[in-house]
């Protein structure tokens, strides 16, 4: 997209343009989140007693650690989608990834990971590189289908019979179909968003999708299995951890039973679905709520609320109008 001349001239006159809206998101963030944690301050305070163990503090270091490599793989992941429209290096998309999951965390279903990708890369390429950051997150949500499908057979067939599971069974499957055919007739559908007036303005925002091959596409989805395998495990240490003493293959059908759930419902903040379908799960084998609670609010601190803060200060970083 091009900048009009005196937008840029009005905009890099006064920094303070600037600095006031990463400031006032700075904290409107830190705000929520600290309302959150305060909401909830027995849980945090167990938390916090937890983790100041010797056991807890190998804990916390692990999980700081499969942090750090799910956000760097994301950004690997990106930056190869973006290499089609741009060029990037890795620390920028690095910053970028952290800084979406600022803005999609205090947004219903993380739609503010678009805005706080895209700011890093340059101004004339922002509205193209809308649809790379679609296309890593529908890929993430097949696997989660994927593995969602599995653990809802599982359910099913072994712990209940709860016709409700039928219905997000459909709603796997059928997303599993629509993301298959867009992306078999994406052609198709993008010569007819062309045609009709309301979504043409919005098709060149992802006109890229054209040049995504199949090895692209398998890749990314790869890329999307290992992220997802570091959450697993790092759901199963922390169910462990909190004394959640199923075994392994339960623990596993359990957290793969939770992501598909919290992934299909919108949510504000990614808090409250996700505990809840832990709770309805592991209810099942007579587990303490509380220990399950404590081990997926943990997984949101450490996968969310500290990722959060950390890109709330790549946020300084943007150059709203960055133009090569």
């Amino acid at each position: 997209m091009q900048v009009s001349e005196p937008f840029v001239k009005k905009i890099t006159q006064s920094s303070f343009f600037s600095i006031g809206i990463k400031i006032t998101v700075f904290i409107f963030s830190v705000g929520i989140i600290l309302s959150i944690l305060v909401d909830k301050v027995h849980l945090t305070e167990a938390l916090i007693q937890a983790f100041l163990t010797q056991e807890g503090i190998l804990v916390f270091v692990f999980m700081l650690f499969a942090m750090l490599l799910n956000v760097s793989v994301e950004a690997f992941k990106w930056q190869r989608l973006l290499a089609s429209i741009t060029t990037i290096n890795f620390p920028t998309a690095l910053m970028a990834v952290f800084s979406g999951i600022s803005a999609g965390l205090i947004t219903p279903h993380g739609i503010g990971d678009y805005i706080g990708r895209v700011l890093f890369v340059d101004a004339s390429k922002r509205l193209e590189s809308i649809a790379s950051v679609l296309f890593s997150r529908i890929a993430q949500l097949c696997i989660t289908c994927l593995t969602g499908v599995i653990a809802i057979v599982y359910f099913y067939f072994i712990i209940q019979v709860d016709m409700r599971l039928l219905f997000a069974l459909a709603i796997a499957g059928i997303t599993l179909l629509l993301v298959c055919l867009a992306w078999y007739y994406r052609a198709l559908l993008l010569d007819a968003m062309k045609r009709i007036p309301i979504l043409n303005f919005i098709e060149k925002w992802f006109e890229s999708l054209r040049n995504y091959s199949n090895q692209v596409f398998l890749e990314t989805l790869y890329l999307s299995g290992l992220r997802y395998a570091i959450f697993l495990t790092q759901f199963i240490v922390l169910l462990s951890f909190f004394h959640v003493d199923l075994p392994v293959e339960v623990l596993c059908v359990g957290a793969v039973f939770t992501f598909f759930v919290k992934s299909i419902i919108p949510t504000y903040l990614d808090l409250g679905v996700r505990e809840l379908a832990a709770v309805f799960f592991f209810s099942n084998y007579h587990s303490a709520d509380e220990n399950v609670l404590l081990a997926s609010l943990s997984l949101w601190v450490f996968n969310l609320v500290i990722p959060a803060f950390i890109g709330l200060f790549c946020m300084f970083k943007i150059e709203y109008t960055k133009s090569n």
